[in-house]
């Protein structure tokens, strides 16, 4: 590995109702979704998108019909997570 391997994302265990779970920041490949929050008319599909990715990192064995089904207060709870692992300041979903 180069020297780059230092400035690798770090991942944080959060606690969301009752599961421990460790979240990974996104990369680089994400970045277009990142973009994509900054766009009222984009930014609900770029945090399903984002939320999805985060949680089958951290849960492999998640199915998409688990994630879809996830109550609403323990989405919030995921998106708040997802930003301070990724250094946001706010990621939540919003409506403009």
């Amino acid at each position: 590995m180069s020297k780059l391997s230092t400035l690798l994302g770090k991942s944080k265990t959060f606690k969301i109702g009752e599961l421990d779970l460790e979240l990974k920041p996104l990369r680089f490949e994400h970045m277009d979704l990142l973009a994509k929050l900054d766009n009222p008319e984009q930014r609900i599909k770029a945090m399903q998108e984002i939320i999805k990715i985060t949680l089958k990192e951290a849960v492999p064995d998640a199915t998409d019909e688990e994630i879809n089904n996830l109550g609403l207060s323990y989405l919030m709870e995921i998106s708040e997570a997802i930003g301070e692992v990724n250094g946001l300041k706010d990621v939540t979903p919003k409506t403009d």
